[in-house]
Formats: structure tokens, C-alpha cells, sequence
């Protein structure tokens, strides 16, 4: 009678095994994960490549970050936090608990690590080179040190100053009677607009009032000079001004 009643009790230690094995209920999905990584990790060689891996994602985040303009003190604090947190994962991941397993959260660490500064980074860097390649507006930028009203002959210098520089500037000018009420002799204004900096100097355009004039700059050009001459008919006084003026590459 006794060993049929002690059969009918369940085994207790039948709970404690594999979260995974059957019948039992199923682990959270991130103990899973971590499960997983330290089945995977468990030679040492694993561990130098997750280790690489983790040094090659953030000094070359880090790099990619100094290079676009980030503060380098908050790039290398960033950095060192992040190395230092995977090594302070490899003395845990030679331990053994209790039942003899390795710990199950210090491979995921350094799995996580990487992975994290990738998702982070890809759509930031992403994002930036698309904001990059978009053609700057510097309408309002461009000073004319010229005083109207302007004649047949006069010269004008456009300067144009940014701090995001791009190798070519797209630029019209608008010509204006200086007196309304003076005949109308705009439409016969022509203009030759000269670059006098940079690798595209002495580089020279002719057209008229509204037409855009295109200049290749060179790399790194944060002021541009653009001389303008005028070709009006004579007698007549005009005003000029920048219609639209962009940077792109």
C-alpha cells in the first residue's frame, strides 16, 4: 500500500530541470536568447571573435563618429564605458554556478554590445548621409557689397559664407528698375558672373537676370567670392539681388 501511494506523488525534482525540456512551461523569450548565446559560446574561441567583434563595432562606430564631427570627449567616454563593460564580462563567463552550468547572462553581454551600437548606429549614419547629400539653401547668405542704383559697367562681389561646405554652388540673380517709374529696360540686362576663389576660380558665366549659374568649388570652401559684372542699356538704373543661391555636391 505504502509504494502504491509514494508512486502517485509527482516527482519534485522533475520541475528543475531544462527550462526547455518537455512539459515544461517555456522560459521568457530573452532567457531563451541568452540560452542560446551560451550554448553557442561555450569554446573559447567563440568568446575572441565576440570579443573582436565587439572591439571592431565600437572603435569603428567610434572612428565613424569622430570623423562626422562628434565631440571627442563624449566619443571616447562612450567608447571606453562600452569596452569596459564587455571585459568586465570575461572573468564571469569562466564561473561555475551551483549546478556546475557556465552563467547564462555574461556571453549575451557581449553578444548585446555590438548588436546594440549597429542598430543604433546604421540608421544614424544613414540618416546623416541623406541630410548630407541635400543641396544646403544659402539664399541669405550671400552678401553683394554693391549700392544701388547699379549702371551699365558696375561690378558687383557676392560673398557667400557656410559652415557646411559643398563643392558646387548653384546661383541666379535678379535685376530690378531701381525707379519704378522709369522705362522698363530690364529684359535687355545681361550679367557675367566670375568665381575669384577656391579650385574653381576665374571660372566665368554669362546669361541673364533669373538664369542659374553653376561653379565647382573644390572641398572645403566655407567663403566663396562671385564677381558680377552688369550689361544693361545705357541709362538705365537697376537694383540686384540673389533670387536663389544652394550648395550640393
Amino acid at each position: 500500500m505504502t509504494n502504491d501511494v509514494t508512486s502517485a506523488i509527482p516527482d519534485a525534482s522533475a520541475g528543475t530541470g531544462s527550462p526547455e525540456g518537455d512539459g515544461s512551461p517555456r522560459p521568457p523569450w530573452l532567457r531563451r536568447a541568452a540560452l542560446r548565446v551560451r550554448d553557442a559560446a561555450a569554446g573559447a574561441w567563440v568568446i575572441t571573435l565576440l570579443l573582436l567583434a565587439d572591439l571592431v563595432t565600437v572603435l569603428g562606430a567610434g572612428a565613424v563618429w569622430l570623423t562626422l564631427g562628434g565631440d571627442p570627449a563624449v566619443v571616447g567616454v562612450t567608447a571606453a564605458a562600452l569596452l569596459a563593460f564587455a571585459a568586465a564580462m570575461l572573468p564571469l563567463i569562466a564561473r561555475r554556478g551551483p549546478d556546475g552550468q557556465p552563467p547564462l547572462w555574461p556571453p549575451f553581454v557581449l553578444v548585446v554590445i555590438p548588436l546594440a551600437v549597429l542598430a543604433v548606429g546604421l540608421p544614424a549614419l544613414g540618416t546623416w548621409i541623406f541630410l548630407d547629400s541635400r543641396p544646403v539653401d544659402v539664399t541669405h547668405r550671400v552678401a553683394l557689397d554693391g549700392a544701388p542704383p547699379l549702371v551699365n559697367g558696375d561690378t558687383v562681389v557676392a560673398t557667400v559664407r557656410t559652415d557646411d561646405p559643398k563643392p558646387r554652388l548653384t546661383i541666379a540673380f535678379d535685376v530690378a528698375p531701381h525707379n519704378p517709374a522709369a522705362p522698363v529696360c530690364v529684359p535687355g540686362t545681361k550679367l557675367t558672373v566670375t568665381s575669384k576663389a577656391g579650385a574653381g576660380r576665374d571660372q566665368v558665366r554669362t546669361g541673364v537676370p533669373g538664369e542659374k549659374f553653376t561653379f565647382g568649388l573644390g572641398r572645403g570652401m566655407r567663403e566663396v567670392e562671385l564677381s558680377v559684372l552688369l550689361d544693361a542699356e545705357p541709362g538705365c538704373e537697376v537694383n540686384l539681388s540673389v533670387a536663389s543661391a544652394h550648395l550640393d555636391d
